[in-house]
Order: C-alpha cells, then sequence, then structure tokens
C-alpha cells in the first residue's frame, strides 16, 4: 500500500525576460518537474514585437511526442507577439504538436514579454501629479496589441482610454 504522506508531485515553472541589445528581448521558460526538465528560449525584437528566434531543450522528459517537437519550435519565428498567437503557433506546428508542454512555455515565454513591457508602463501610469494622460493613451494607440492582455492596459483603464474611441 502507498504512504499516503509520501511526497507525491511537484512541478516549477520560471519565465525571466532580459534586454539582449539591438531591441531584442530573451526570453526564457524553464519547467522544471518530477518527470521533465526543459527549457525555451525567445528573442522578440522590438518595437513590433516579432519572435525573431526560437529554441527548446529538453534535459529529460518521458514523452517521445515532447522531443519530436524541439525541430519545430523555429518555424514560430517571424509571428508578432499578441492576441492570437496561441492558435498561430498551433496552426505552425501541426496537430501532434499542438498539446505540448515546449509549446505552451513558448507561449509563456511571450506572455513574460507583455508583462515586462506592462510593468515599465504601470510604473509610469499617469496620476493627478504626472504627465497628462493623453501620451501614455498615444503609446497604448501606437501598440494596439497590448491593449486588453492585463490589468494595465485594460480597455477601462486611464493608460488605454480614447486610444480605442479613434480607431
Amino acid at each position: 500500500m502507498a504512504n499516503p504522506k509520501r511526497f507525491k508531485f511537484s512541478r516549477s515553472r520560471c519565465t525571466s525576460v532580459e534586454a539582449a541589445g539591438g531591441n531584442l528581448l530573451r526570453t526564457v521558460c524553464r519547467l522544471n518537474d518530477m518527470f521533465c526538465e526543459m527549457r525555451v528560449t525567445v528573442e522578440v525584437q522590438l518595437p513590433d514585437m516579432e519572435i525573431k528566434k526560437v529554441e527548446g531543450a529538453i534535459e529529460r522528459c518521458y514523452d517521445p511526442a515532447e522531443h519530436r517537437t524541439i525541430p519545430l519550435l523555429p518555424q514560430l519565428a517571424g509571428i508578432r507577439v499578441g492576441p492570437g498567437m496561441a492558435k498561430i503557433f498551433k496552426g505552425l506546428v501541426g496537430e501532434e504538436a499542438a498539446d505540448s508542454q515546449l509549446l505552451f512555455m513558448v507561449e509563456e515565454a511571450c506572455h513574460g514579454v507583455i508583462l515586462s513591457s506592462t510593468k515599465e508602463m504601470a510604473a509610469m501610469a499617469p496620476n493627478e501629479d504626472d504627465l497628462p494622460a493623453e501620451i501614455f493613451q498615444s503609446m497604448a494607440k501606437a501598440n494596439t496589441r497590448l491593449i486588453g492582455r492585463c490589468a494595465a492596459y485594460a480597455p477601462e483603464s486611464s493608460m488605454v482610454r480614447g486610444a480605442l474611441d479613434e480607431g
């Protein structure tokens, strides 16, 4: 009989984003659990947020489908980070890899890019003592892919309000 107090499962997923020079961001998503240890690295060109490079690595994994997904990841280069990217990813890699942890990790890495720019923008969010809200609304209008992706870019926020009305 199994010991009910025995440790059953542990999973850690970590995403980091760093400047890579030349208007590139490098984001890495790592997964480590009792069965798998994998990593994806995505390079994104700013300001258009286009994926320039995707690489994956597996230290250990029980699922052969994950190993077959590795050579498909570079096909994701050229896609822009933003709404609809997950569906495009799945269409490019095909049905067998559509449910891959590695593909999910690429999406997670891309969300890290969005959140990294959100953090900077949220810190600059206008209040009565700061710059006029119109400056931030024009920033949101220039990069509409971020609208609706998180609380700072919610359509109701002062950073976005007005950017949606004009176009």
